[in-house]
């Protein structure tokens, strides 16, 4: 099965698309590292930085493309029956594709995490220290790779659901369109989520409350009492929510017909 995960890693590294889109995050992150030097006030350095400039939501929308189309696009273009065809069963097939989605995510926050610490290095070498306190007993440097795992997490929790639309159409636009709208109404509905929450406790055991994992830790003491969760419980959340969407895909790829 590694042979297949290295060829879906190997034809995602062969996308034009993935080197422009490199290309796009790597100036976006110098262009609001820039300007958190110019108007520090306004785009606070730290605050910067343990955002990765900018480049989390970005990466959201990269990968939602990405997981959209690793499938749909075998279905438009018949290459799904020749893949199925060789010696590897459906079940493989399809995990070579979650394990290839998921080095690739690794890829983006490891490239814009080398990128955050390389502006940090040339801009605010003496007004910035990544070793600083930032509350909780953590650092700015700690804080931001913890809020950059917790975008990970919930960011596979969005992936899981999409990879289970992939499942179910023909179309990468479709797929992609729904994964997107998908992710801005997770947004959209915060506040309404916290009024239900703070009505029904047991309201807050949706998955759309679990992709609030990262504003958790990047707003430490507000979200806990609105949301009444703990970090540890976003996790196992986020987790079995997770490992829900992946096996109701599996279940759904399994049964397609091809």
């Amino acid at each position: 099965m590694w042979t297949l995960v290295r060829q879906e890693s190997f034809k995602l590294t062969r996308r034009v698309s993935t080197w422009v889109s490199t290309a796009f995050l790597v100036g976006i992150e110098i262009v609001f590292a820039f300007l958190s030097r110019v108007y520090p006030q306004t785009f606070v350095p730290a605050n910067m930085f343990e955002s990765l400039y900018f480049s989390r939501p970005i990466i959201n929308f990269y990968m939602i493309a990405a997981t959209a189309t690793i499938i749909t696009m075998e279905f438009q273009y018949g290459t799904m029956k020749q893949v199925l065809y060789r010696r590897y069963s459906r079940g493989q097939v399809l995990v070579s594709k979650w394990l290839a989605i998921f080095f690739y995510t690794f890829y983006w926050y490891v490239m814009s995490t080398g990128i955050a610490l390389l502006m940090k290095a040339l801009l605010f070498r003496h007004t910035l220290s990544i070793h600083q306190g930032a509350g909780d007993g953590m650092s700015i440097f700690t804080r931001g790779l913890a809020i950059s795992a917790a975008s990970f997490v919930s960011l596979w929790l969005l992936l899981s659901v999409v990879f289970l639309l992939a499942n179910l159409f023909r179309n990468s636009a479709a797929a992609v369109s729904v994964g997107i709208i998908g992710y801005f109404a997770s947004n959209i509905v915060t506040q309404l989520l916290t009024i239900l929450i703070q009505k029904w406790d047991w309201a807050k055991w949706n998955p759309v409350t679990m992709t609030l994992y990262p504003s958790m830790l990047s707003h430490p003491g507000y979200y806990q009492p609105l949301l009444r969760m703990q970090g540890w419980q976003m996790l196992l959340g986020n987790v079995i929510y997770i490992a829900i969407f992946l096996g109701i895909g599996y279940y759904v790829f399994n049964k397609r017909n091809v």
